[in-house]
């Protein structure tokens, strides 16, 4: 989880989860490669409309003055949501949750809070709801580190899903903002040369298998 500054800079961030790198090492490792690939060939794959999104990317500039936070302010909202981090890692995640919503009531255009709701909500495995804090995030982020974390956060929770074009997209998005995760994960979820090296390894084995005739 991570805390923000709005006005100076969204920066108070933990180091790069260990927690979503595993998770994206078990996703790569998954059978939904092979769906993918399946639904492309049978032309049932549904492309991603990530038109909101790369609007709300474009909007950090303009986020910071239309939805401006003075100092004192964002220092005592700050001060809360770490509170509410420190409970959630306690092991209390709802009460945890709780104090984040609290924050929220308190300055809806608080991007961080958002990112960092979202996340205590993945340890409830409740993704609806983190994926609507996470698009919170995105719409009212004014600076590039809370907005990768929300973005690779809705890419490994669309990816889980098994929705690839939209992981692809989210994972690219972020990594553009410089997270980590993303930056590993984006190059193995290009959905095209995915596509293409399957084609192209199934052909190999058909030449190279006897018998194995169409």
């Amino acid at each position: 989880m991570s805390g923000s500054n709005t006005t100076q800079s969204q920066s108070s961030s933990s180091p790069t989860s260990s927690r979503d790198l595993n998770l994206v090492d078990v996703l790569f490792s998954s059978a939904l490669d092979g769906e993918f690939v399946r639904d492309q060939l049978a032309g049932t794959y549904k492309k991603y409309d990530h038109a909101s999104d790369s609007q709300a990317a474009d909007s950090i500039e303009a986020n910071k003055a239309r939805f401006p936070i003075d100092s004192a302010h964002l220092l005592e909202l700050r001060r809360r949501e770490m509170q509410a981090i420190r409970t959630a890692e306690s092991g209390d995640v709802q009460a945890g949750i709780d104090q984040l919503s609290q924050v929220i009531s308190d300055c809806p255009h608080y991007a961080s809070a958002y990112n960092n709701r979202a996340q205590a909500y993945r340890l409830q495995n409740k993704e609806a709801q983190a994926l609507a804090d996470l698009d919170q995030a995105i719409r009212y982020a004014q600076d590039k580190m809370i907005l990768g974390q929300a973005f690779t956060q809705k890419a490994i929770i669309l990816r889980g899903q098994g929705d690839q074009d939209a992981a692809y997209y989210n994972f690219t998005q972020g990594a553009k903002c410089g997270n980590e995760v993303a930056q590993v994960a984006a190059p193995k979820e290009n959905p095209y040369g995915k596509l293409c090296g399957r084609i192209v390894a199934e052909a190999m084995r058909q030449l190279v298998v006897p018998g194995n005739k169409q």
